[in-house]
C-alpha cells in the first residue's frame, strides 16, 4: 500500500501553468531585449555623430545652432500663446462673460436672478424666467462643422439681446441653452409675448455664412412667485416646461404646471392649452430632462477618459524618448 501511494504521488500531474505569470516572464524577457537593442542603437548613433564631426565639424555646428534656435523660438511662441489664452480667460471670467457669445456667463446670470428676485420681493411684482433650448442644433455641428455652430450661437445671442429691455438679462446657460430673466412683468402673458418674439426673430435667419439653417427654440417659462420662490426652483421648473414644449411642438413654448398666473391674463397667447396638461405628461417630460442630463454627464466622462488616455500615452512616449 505504501508503495502504491508513493507511485500515485510520483504520477501526480504537474500543476497548471499560470498564463499571467508566463506572460509576465515573456514580457520581462522582451524588455531586456529592447533595453539591449537601445544600448546598441545609442552606440551606433554616437559613432555616426563622431563620424559627422570628423567629416565637417563646422556644418554640424551650424545645424546644431539652427536647431537650438528653432527649439527656443517654438518654446517662446508656445509661451506667448499660453499667456494670451490665460489673459483672455482671466479677462472673460473677471468680466463674468461667456467668451464665445459675450453674454453674461452662468455665475453672473445667477447673481442677476437673485437681484431681480430681491427687488420683486420688496416691490411686490413678478419675475419671468425663460429657458431656451435650440432645436436640432447638433445637426448644424454635424453637417457644417463646429465653426458654423459657434456662429449660430453668436447669432442667437444677438437676436435675444435685441429683444430685451435694459432691465432684462439673457445669458448662455451652457451648450445650446440660453436663459432670459424678465426683471419685472405684470402678467405671465408678457413672458409669452417674449417667447413668441424669440422664434419670430430666429426664423428670419435662414442661413449662416451662406449655409442653410433653420433656427428655432423650445422655450419653458416659470413665473415668480407662482412657480417658485428661489432661483434654483425657477430654473428647474422652466427647464421642465421646456421639455414639455419640445414634446408638443418644436419652436413652441410652455409655462410650468401652475397656470393660474397665465389664465388670469386675458388674451395670453400660449400655444399649449394649460388646462390640458396632466401629471403623466409632466412625468415624461421630467424623465426626458433627466435623461438629457445623464447623457451630458456621460459625454463629459468619456471626454475626460480620452484626455487621460492621451496624457498617459504622451507620458509613455516622453519616457521612451528619454531612454
Amino acid at each position: 500500500m505504501l508503495w502504491c501511494d508513493a507511485q500515485r504521488m510520483n504520477e501526480r500531474p504537474e500543476p497548471p501553468i499560470d498564463p499571467a505569470a508566463a506572460a509576465e516572464r515573456q514580457l520581462a524577457g522582451l524588455s531586456l531585449q529592447v533595453k539591449a537593442m537601445r544600448g546598441v542603437l545609442t552606440r551606433l548613433l554616437q559613432d555616426v555623430a563622431r563620424a559627422e564631426l570628423q567629416r565637417d565639424s563646422s556644418q554640424v555646428t551650424q545645424l546644431k545652432q539652427a536647431n537650438e534656435q528653432l527649439a527656443l523660438s517654438a518654446l517662446d511662441a508656445q509661451s506667448v500663446a499660453d499667456r494670451a489664452a490665460g489673459a483672455l480667460d482671466v479677462a472673460t471670467r473677471s468680466a463674468g462673460l461667456d467668451p464665445l457669445t459675450g453674454l453674461p456667463n452662468r455665475a453672473l446670470m445667477l447673481d442677476r436672478v437673485e437681484h431681480a428676485l430681491s427687488s420683486a420681493r420688496r416691490n411686490g411684482h413678478r419675475v419671468g424666467l425663460l429657458f431656451l433650448d435650440l432645436n436640432n442644433f447638433k445637426s448644424i455641428n454635424d453637417n457644417f462643422g463646429h465653426a458654423a455652430g459657434d456662429r449660430a450661437l453668436q447669432l442667437v445671442a444677438d437676436c435675444l439681446s435685441s429683444l430685451l429691455r435694459e432691465s432684462d438679462t439673457v445669458s448662455r446657460h451652457g451648450g445650446d441653452e440660453f436663459l432670459i430673466v424678465l426683471a419685472d412683468v405684470n402678467h405671465a402673458a408678457n413672458a409669452a409675448v417674449i417667447a413668441e418674439k424669440v422664434n419670430v426673430a430666429l426664423a428670419r435667419h435662414s442661413e449662416i455664412d451662406h449655409l442653410p439653417v433653420c433656427l428655432t427654440a423650445s422655450i419653458g417659462i416659470s413665473i415668480y412667485p407662482e412657480d417658485g420662490a428661489d432661483c434654483a426652483t425657477l430654473i428647474e421648473r422652466a427647464d421642465a416646461a421646456m421639455y414639455v414644449a419640445k414634446r408638443h411642438e418644436r419652436g413652441g413654448y410652455a409655462f410650468h404646471a401652475t397656470p393660474s398666473a397665465a389664465q388670469q391674463s386675458a388674451g395670453a397667447p400660449s400655444k399649449l392649452p394649460l388646462t390640458s396638461w396632466h401629471y403623466q405628461e409632466w412625468t415624461v417630460a421630467e424623465h426626458e430632462r433627466r435623461h438629457a442630463l445623464l447623457v451630458e454627464a456621460n459625454e463629459q466622462l468619456v471626454l475626460a477618459a480620452l484626455h487621460a488616455h492621451e496624457l498617459l500615452a504622451a507620458e509613455r512616449d516622453r519616457r521612451s524618448h528619454a531612454t
